[in-house]
């Protein structure tokens, strides 16, 4: 490689010499005899060739007899020794083609079919289980009305989650939907009361002649009724430990959500967890 790089950069010189002369409108001479100080490539430079004179165009390629001599031979030397060294020679037979789909196939292994594959979104609509647009005109943004088959899809997952945890030694229960708020404080954050719980305002008391406001709370998830299951009460060691499994209907208000999974009933306002 160093050898061809020596060449070619003495084909370069030639040609920058040749250009030199000639913008200096100097003779080129007609001599094609080549100097002795010319035929040394390895030593040969811009000065060199300046004062040993350079032929005229027509004589530069005998000025390195040996570029076209050694050139091949060093090809196939490095072609041996460098390129035998890659893997993914094309075997003999191989087809040319201009695009990967004339691509002829020559085996193949296994099931290779591809199926589409499609989202919740459109397989909720594909079985007419899903309602997303009159939920939305009834319950507003997020809202849906859920039907069909997939009611009956949800109801035989809660009672499968609901088994196969009763098998376990867990206790279903399923929990209120509203909390008072004093209880509440005691079981969820305080950044859930701004970005994920629903507050309802209604009468303290069923008396008719009572005026006082109560504010309760809804449900984000059954673990917080369950955390207050056994508030103000002491447990014995022989009683522990307690296992619940909860179920209950979900309210969130997802604050911050805005534009995020708007389609299909992934990130909505209510929902069963168990």
């Amino acid at each position: 490689r160093f050898r061809a790089d020596n060449l070619n950069k003495l084909k370069n010189l030639c040609s920058k010499t040749i250009g030199e002369k000639m913008k200096k409108k100097e003779p080129m001479g007609t001599d094609e005899s080549i100097p002795e100080s010319a035929q040394n490539l390895d030593e040969l430079t811009v000065d060199v060739l300046g004062v040993s004179g350079t032929p005229s165009a027509p004589t530069v390629p005998p000025v390195c007899p040996q570029l076209g001599l050694e050139l091949p031979k060093l090809a196939s030397i490095w072609h041996r020794d460098w390129c035998g060294g890659v893997q993914g020679w094309w075997v003999p037979n191989s087809p040319l083609l201009l695009q990967d789909v004339d691509n002829k196939v020559e085996r193949v292994w296994g099931d290779c079919s591809c199926r589409k594959k499609y989202s919740h979104v459109d397989l909720v609509v594909m079985v007419d289980g899903f309602e997303g647009d009159k939920g939305v005109v009834v319950a507003g943004s997020r809202g849906y009305f859920l039907k069909g088959p997939l009611v009956f899809l949800e109801q035989a997952l809660i009672q499968y989650a609901l088994q196969s945890l009763r098998a376990r030694g867990y206790t279903p229960v399923y929990t209120p939907f509203f909390m008072r708020k004093e209880v509440m404080q005691e079981v969820a954050q305080l950044s859930q009361f701004d970005e994920e719980l629903y507050k309802v305002i209604g009468k303290g008391s069923e008396r008719a002649d009572d005026s006082s406001i109560e504010e309760k709370y809804l449900i984000a998830t059954s673990e917080q009724p369950i955390a207050a299951l056994h508030r103000d009460e002491w447990l014995r060691p022989e009683q522990l430990p307690l296992r619940y499994a909860g179920i209950s209907t979900c309210f969130r208000q997802e604050v911050g959500s805005h534009g995020r999974d708007t389609r299909g009933i992934f990130c909505v306002h209510q929902f069963e967890k168990v």
